[in-house]
């Protein structure tokens, strides 16, 4: 990965005190190793129990010191100051920011071989070059969930390609002009790379040294101005995701449809529990043609588990680490508390994937219509500096859906801005053709 002259030297510096910890390591080793493992998400506590209750020599104790998207800044201090976790959760969009400052260790033997049980799509986004950088937790097969008992009310049928979904979205609005099959938010920049990847953009691609920024190309443009077209419709709404109001919106019925992942049916659960029985399931609309007729979506959210280059433990917090990721009790009690859809093949065979999600009892076949998605879900990188390029987006994009135009060439302000950002930090990098 190409690192930048200062950031090298950053690493290079990290290297070398963690060189000098393993030398005294044995002189301050303890019967007990003690770990501290950062992580936002919720019920993480009872599967890092199971841990500690079988590694009574390792014990594990859970920080919530950072959010997911406070990683990076928090996680820079922490080294700063000397004081990092041993391990920590990161989303796989901020990875490339923890390697290419040096903040996390490399785990390529040690992962080697768990290569053949991993899920590609989850592999290539820890894996850069012939480095594993962390331990995938999970993948995010794309899919379109709806009110089936509305829909049917309106005559409409769960859409199966996107020119049907834009017909799909005008029917509703017609039919009853107070409800909408969806939203756009501006405020979401991870769904809508994801939706460019399904007609095969990557926003980041790094070949040896060579970064190369490619956010605005043709086919995600034609991407952007789809949705212009459905806004300036006002065919969807164009409400924040994750707001009061959306989560009203999704409650009360005039959100008839939600573009998620996996893992929506307990978020859906969580904001209309009434509903339960009432929603339906269908993979993401394709295009009628070109790559986006082949691909069945692209990566949104997903998380990994990575070691600090500082950790005074690192064979303790890697063996952790690894646990946490693969092993089958621990993957059993995330599926069961997080309703992840794990990155280790194996552990896709888990009794509990093998039925219909609760809030969605019909949907019999929804763990195999997820391990399908994900086997035509392309492999993409993130780059190291994709928390700034979202903040443009949000910023641009805000503007671009209130003026109901524009929003291709936000994609052209995000590309300049990532292209710009990396060229001043010394990237060797170039832009998509």
């Amino acid at each position: 990965m190409s690192i930048p002259t200062g950031a090298r030297a950053a690493r290079n510096l990290l290297a070398a005190s963690f060189a000098t910890l393993l030398l005294v390591a044995p002189a301050i080793s303890q019967d007990k190793v003690e770990l501290t493992y950062w992580n936002w998400a919720p019920h993480i506590d009872e599967v890092v129990a199971i841990w500690n209750e079988q590694n009574p020599d390792i014990h594990v104790t859970v920080s919530r010191a950072a959010a997911a998207g406070e990683i990076v800044q928090k996680l820079s201090a922490a080294h700063t100051a000397g004081n990092p976790p041993d391990v920590t959760n990161v989303t796989y969009q901020d990875l490339p920011a923890l390697v290419v400052n040096g903040l996390v260790a490399d785990m390529t033997a040690e992962m080697a071989p768990n290569k053949g049980q991993i899920a590609p799509v989850a592999w290539n986004l820890v894996t850069f070059g012939d480095t594993t950088w962390a331990t995938p937790q999970g993948t995010s097969p794309m899919m379109l969930f709806y009110r089936k008992d509305l829909l049917a009310e309106l005559g409409i049928e769960p859409p199966k390609t996107w020119e049907a979904f834009a017909e799909a979205a005008k029917a509703v609005r017609a039919a009853d002009s107070t409800k909408y099959l969806t939203h756009f938010a501006s405020s979401d920049p991870g769904t809508f790379a994801a939706l460019t990847h399904q007609v095969g953009a990557q926003w980041w691609a790094l070949n040896g040294d060579q970064w190369t920024v490619d956010i605005n190309s043709e086919p995600a443009k034609q991407v952007a101005q789809y949705w212009q077209d459905l806004v300036a419709e006002d065919a969807v709404a164009s409400m924040q995701t994750f707001s009061p109001e959306w989560g009203a919106a999704i409650a009360n019925g005039t959100l008839l449809g939600f573009i998620s992942a996996v893992w929506a049916p307990p978020l859906i659960e969580n904001l209309a529990p009434d509903t339960k029985g009432q929603w339906g399931v269908v993979p993401l609309p394709r295009w009628s043609e070109g790559t986006g007729a082949e691909l069945a979506g692209g990566v949104t959210g997903g998380s990994a588990t990575a070691v600090s280059a500082l950790s005074k433990h690192p064979e303790e917090a890697k063996k952790f680490a690894i646990w946490i990721t693969n092993n089958e009790e621990a993957l059993s009690a995330y599926v069961r508390l997080m309703n992840i859809w794990p990155a280790r093949l194996e552990a896709r065979k888990l009794p509990q994937l093998q039925e219909a999600p609760t809030f969605i009892p019909d949907a019999a076949n929804f763990y195999q219509m997820a391990a399908e998605i994900d086997a035509d879900t392309p492999s993409i990188s993130w780059g190291p500096n994709v928390s700034m390029a979202f903040d443009v987006y949000r910023n641009a994009m805000g503007d671009a859906v209130q003026n109901k135009s524009g929003f291709a060439e936000v994609l052209d302000a995000v590309q300049k801005a990532a292209f710009d950002d990396m060229t001043n930090q010394g990237y060797t990098v170039a832009e998509g053709q």
